[in-house]
């Protein structure tokens, strides 16, 4: 491995540690509150609750506009060409209309609670619950802009603490506290909904020592230019990004919608699973936006492969252990959340769930590495292939096959959305199929520690959590065992150096495009493009050259091919 693919993996490493402790911490925390909503409510209210949630999350991603990818791909270049100036400007470009836009469906979603309530099945409650949820859009809106701006520069733990463990720690007290003076899902929305009041307060004082800590600069163009060239990039990946978020929750409201809030309940519980694993992997997704952007702008085709195979087995590593134990012990799972959530269509739900994971998580940040190399248009349109693929599906299968229905077509849609994807990074970006070595090395691991166990578990029948708790930490032993003779291959090494952090010499640094970068390019390979107003050009194979018209901005032209989409 060279010098410069090895220390972007520590790089890496050190990033993604800090937030998967906070992915974990609030993994716990959804899954806390998961098991507090549905033992403290009856089952149709809790499906009620969990809808409410579910519209709330993709009209947040909606109001978002995708400009935390906009903001990670723009922030390290704009500071590579000495555009100090127009790191901050770019925030603001950002902010501002995302906020407006949450303003504006704020009050769009309160004079229609009612319809869009009575459209998903919710009933009079359910549009008061709506419009007790909604005040609290913008707050979530912003706050998300300015910690995403902070993770543009490789900086996790703002998102860490005020996101991961603040927000959802505050949120699981006070749906104990609700819940302990037997309120309803109204109280408990507001009170779920207000928390975010306090992470934009928090994500603000982040952002501004964030930036304080910034070069300064100058303005290299005017603001218009400045927001045109952002836009032009960043307004796809809008409507991508709530492509993708329908896709992970628009199956609850459309079983509550198609069934009822039981159902809702019932299917919410047998997929929170999947979250869990989603956030350990989001962890490591988040660190790759500012390394991808460094490795793309020095033109380190050898470290770019290397990171994307390494980071890639990371995630298998860190996440197909939790799918494969909860997939085989789905009785087991499904009791934390009450006798009555133990039902053969959850248990197959969470059997599908859990194996489409799988293949979601081996797939890799395909995505990641295509919207830093400008192919935003690609995950637009590949994400709203997915979603019409999981919305027909489920309207076919769910009125006759029930909460499986769902998990069926939404596994058909993952399937679809990561097949383009591994497809398209290997033509448009040039990875081949030796990228997925180390992925695969630990998958095998991982199977041969929990898979083959946890099915023989399986086929016994009616797991109880006895052996279940043995498999897993007999698995354990073995999996420690067999990563330590793999680590080579699988780069923990480089993992290893960065969670030691040895004094003054592995110290965390924040990434920036300059010369001070401690990952500089090799011998040979050519400086950071610097100065002007345009991006420089990326130089991934079979892209175009980047244009510029109008002195508007410049970008790389976006192919005509299928498009992709991570987890």
């Amino acid at each position: 491995m060279t010098q410069g693919a090895s220390e972007h993996l520590r790089q890496v490493a050190r990033g993604g540690l800090v937030g998967l402790l906070g992915s974990a911490f609030a993994a716990v925390c959804g899954l806390a509150l998961t098991v507090l909503v549905t033992r403290g409510l009856p089952a149709g209210e809790a499906g009620l609750f969990f809808a409410v949630v579910a519209l709330f999350v993709m009209v947040a991603t909606v109001s978002g506009l995708g400009v935390d990818t906009g903001l990670a791909r723009f922030l390290l270049r704009l500071e590579a060409q000495g555009r100090g100036q127009d790191v901050r400007r770019a925030v603001v470009v950002a902010a501002v209309p995302a906020g407006l836009v949450a303003c504006a469906v704020t009050v769009l979603v309160m004079l229609l609670a009612g319809p869009i309530a009575s459209g998903a099945g919710l009933g009079d409650e359910g549009a008061t619950v709506v419009r007790l949820a909604a005040p609290a859009l913008p707050c979530c809106v912003l706050a998300d802009v300015m910690l995403a701006a902070t993770r543009a520069f490789g900086q996790m733990g703002q998102t860490a603490v005020v996101d991961r463990v603040l927000r959802a720690g505050a949120q699981v007290a006070v749906a104990a506290v609700v819940l302990s003076a037997g309120a309803g899902p109204a109280a408990l929305a507001l009170g779920w909904s207000a928390v975010y009041a306090g992470s934009l307060v928090l994500a603000a004082a982040a952002l501004r020592r964030c930036l304080r800590a910034r070069p300064k600069g100058a303005a290299t163009v005017p603001e218009r230019s400045l927001a045109r060239e952002f836009w032009s990039f960043t307004w796809p990946r809008g409507v991508a990004g709530l492509a993708q978020v329908a896709v992970q929750r628009a199956d609850i409201v459309l079983v509550t919608a198609l069934l009822s809030p039981l159902h809702g309940a019932l299917y919410t519980a047998a997929t929170r699973f999947v979250a869990v694993g989603q956030m350990a992997n989001q962890a490591i997704h988040h660190v790759l936006q500012s390394r991808f952007t460094l490795l793309l702008l020095r033109r380190d085709d050898d470290s770019l492969g290397r990171t994307f195979s390494v980071t890639t087995a990371w995630a298998v590593l860190l996440v197909w252990p939790v799918y494969l134990v909860v997939g085989a012990a789905a009785p087991v799972y499904l009791a934390i959340f009450g006798e009555e959530y133990v039902t053969r269509g959850a248990v197959v739900t969470v059997a599908v769930m859990a194996s489409t994971m799988l293949l979601a998580v081996a797939s890799g940040p395909v995505d990641t590495l295509l919207l830093m190399a400008g192919r935003s248009g690609l995950s637009m349109v590949n994400g709203l292939v997915a979603l019409a693929v999981d919305v027909a599906a489920c309207l076919v299968l769910v009125p006759r096959v029930g909460i499986a229905g769902a998990a069926l077509a939404w596994a058909l849609a993952l399937a679809v959305r990561c097949s383009l994807g591994v497809w398209q990074v290997r033509r448009a970006v040039g990875l081949t199929r030796s990228m997925w070595a180390a992925p695969a090395l630990a998958g095998g691991a991982a199977l041969a520690c929990f898979g083959v166990p946890g099915l023989l578990l399986a086929l016994r029948g009616d797991p109880s959590p006895g052996p279940v708790l043995l498999v897993a930490v007999a698995g354990s032993g073995a999996y420690a065992v067999l990563l330590v003779a793999l680590r080579r291959p699988l780069g923990l090494g480089e993992a290893a150096a960065a969670v030691r952090r040895r004094a003054g010499r592995e110290a965390a640094t924040t990434p920036t495009a300059t010369a001070g970068d401690p990952a500089q390019p090799h011998p040979g390979t050519p400086p950071l493009p610097t100065g002007g107003g345009t991006h420089p050009d990326d130089r991934i194979p079979g892209a175009a050259p980047t244009r510029v018209s109008g002195g508007g901005a410049a970008r790389p032209k976006e192919s005509d091919e299928p498009c992709l989409l991570e987890t």
